[in-house]
């Protein structure tokens, strides 16, 4: 009888995990955030031009370009802090720009985290004051001491800024941006700042966060390297998407190399 309940079990719990690896799958396949036609001019210059992209959820998309291409506009779009010139943005099918400014800022305060290539800590208050920020107003917040032991920063807590090197501050960083369980994560040149065994860091601990919490990541760069750890690569040449394609041979960031 116990041999029957427990194989009953068994398939019942094979069942219910292949429905909800189903429901992942699907949900991977689904457009989170799209881009139609956007457009931005400053006076009689583009700086980007007439971009269309879409993200499904859970991807690492890195957006690759040199200075000057258009990939922090494109990011700035995206994510709300900039308006396009024309075109549209949409999350979950609904138009960014058509939204109340409630709603918009209920978008950037529960759906996205932003990183960005300067650390921007509050000087006067400790590492988990400063992560606690991130959460202040959103609607559901990770756990802190599992998000720190995520990444590694669960010594760091009580210390100020000024004591942290820049490494272990743009984790930081991260964690402030990831507390409040954001949807997507845009990060511009997130490891710009810093040296290459920093920047290997930063990127195992950008997919260690997709893989826990199940975030996109948008991450602008102009390294080659770091473009080939994504799932999915964006070439912008001024102000143009010259090449999107899904990267069939990802590098793990262990095998990033900065040699030249």
């Amino acid at each position: 009888m116990s041999t029957v309940c427990f194989s009953e079990n068994r398939r019942h719990y094979s069942i219910k995990n292949g429905i909800i690896n189903k429901e992942k799958e699907r949900a991977m396949t689904e457009t989170l955030l799209e881009a139609k036609s956007i457009s931005k001019k400053y006076e009689d210059e583009y700086v980007l031009q007439n971009t269309d992209l879409k993200i499904n959820q859970g991807q690492f998309v890195a957006i690759l370009g040199h200075s000057g291409s258009g990939k922090s506009t494109m990011l700035n779009i995206l994510s709300s802090l900039l308006r396009p010139s024309s075109g549209q943005v949409l999350y979950k099918g609904k138009e960014i720009g058509q939204l109340s400014k409630s709603a918009v800022a209920k978008f950037r305060r529960e759906d996205i985290g932003l990183v960005f290539q300067h650390y921007m800590l509050i000087p006067n208050l400790t590492m988990e004051e400063n992560i606690q920020m991130g959460s202040k107003y959103a609607a559901e917040a990770a756990d802190l001491e599992e998000l720190a032991s995520l990444l590694g920063i669960e010594k760091l807590l009580n210390k100020y800024p000024h004591q942290l090197s820049g490494g272990e501050q743009q984790r930081v960083c991260i964690a402030r941006a990831v507390i409040k369980k954001p949807t997507i994560l845009f990060c511009d040149e997130a490891t710009g700042a810093l040296d290459s065994e920093n920047s290997k860091n930063i990127i195992v601990l950008l997919h260690a966060i997709k893989q826990t919490y199940g975030t996109s990541i948008l991450f602008t760069t102009h390294n080659r390297e770091i473009a080939r750890t994504a799932d999915r690569i964006l070439i912008l040449e001024d102000g143009r998407i010259v090449r999107d394609d899904m990267n069939m041979e990802k590098l793990s960031p262990d095998q990033m190399s900065w040699e030249i």
